[in-house]
């Protein structure tokens, strides 16, 4: 758990803990002293605490999980703790031979990093769940004839009226949408870019 200089009552992490594990860590039991669990502290809303737009589905949810090996509360920002999670990880890493070779930057395609790219700059600027209800088809991958790489690729989204969300006014946001996400292309594949972005209704 991160960002502990944040608490003045340092008995809200204990409480987090508890609910958070289950009360079990590393197969053993945790050991609370009553004094601190009743001791008042920031207020910490239960997570199965259900607001007016928040429902139950599939029967009853479960709050932590009870198979955690360690639990540390720490300050990044202030480097509380930071050394013993390093030490932690350190003790844990075993020798062996690399997954992938060192020039390998990732294991994921061109193809691939360019839909993940558009599907992050869907989540910045589309509003609640509609980002989840765009789908992608790439119909274009080539390159140009000044080398450059011409990707079109098919937003395809399941209302009208998604449609004209995700145009936006003129055609101002999937304008703004292709272009950030044309910088990105260029800075990840160090060649020019050029991306077009259409929208359609799911048929």
């Amino acid at each position: 758990m991160n960002k502990v200089d944040c608490l003045k009552q340092k008995s809200v992490l204990l409480e987090l803990t508890a609910a958070l594990t289950e009360g079990v860590v590393n197969g053993k039991k945790l050991k609370m002293r009553q004094a601190l669990r009743s001791q008042p502290g920031t207020p910490c809303p239960s997570p199965a605490a259900k607001g007016p737009k928040t429902q139950s589905v599939g029967g009853p949810q479960r709050i932590g999980w009870p198979h955690f090996q360690e639990i540390f509360m720490l300050s990044a920002l202030s480097q509380e703790d930071v050394k013993t999670l390093k030490h932690y990880l350190l003790a844990q890493a075993r020798p062996g031979p690399w997954e992938f070779h060192s020039g390998v930057l990732t294991s994921q395609t061109p193809e691939e990093i360019c839909a993940n790219i558009i599907r992050e700059k869907l989540l910045e600027h589309l509003p609640q769940e509609m980002p989840y209800s765009v789908q992608q088809r790439t119909v274009m991958w080539e390159e140009g004839p000044s080398g450059e790489l011409v990707i079109e690729q098919k937003l395809l989204v399941p209302k009208e009226s998604h449609v004209r969300i995700l145009i936006g006014p003129k055609g101002h946001l999937i304008s703004q949408i292709a272009q950030e996400v044309g910088r990105d292309l260029m800075d990840i594949f160090l060649c020019d870019v050029r991306l077009r972005l259409s929208v359609r209704l799911l048929k």
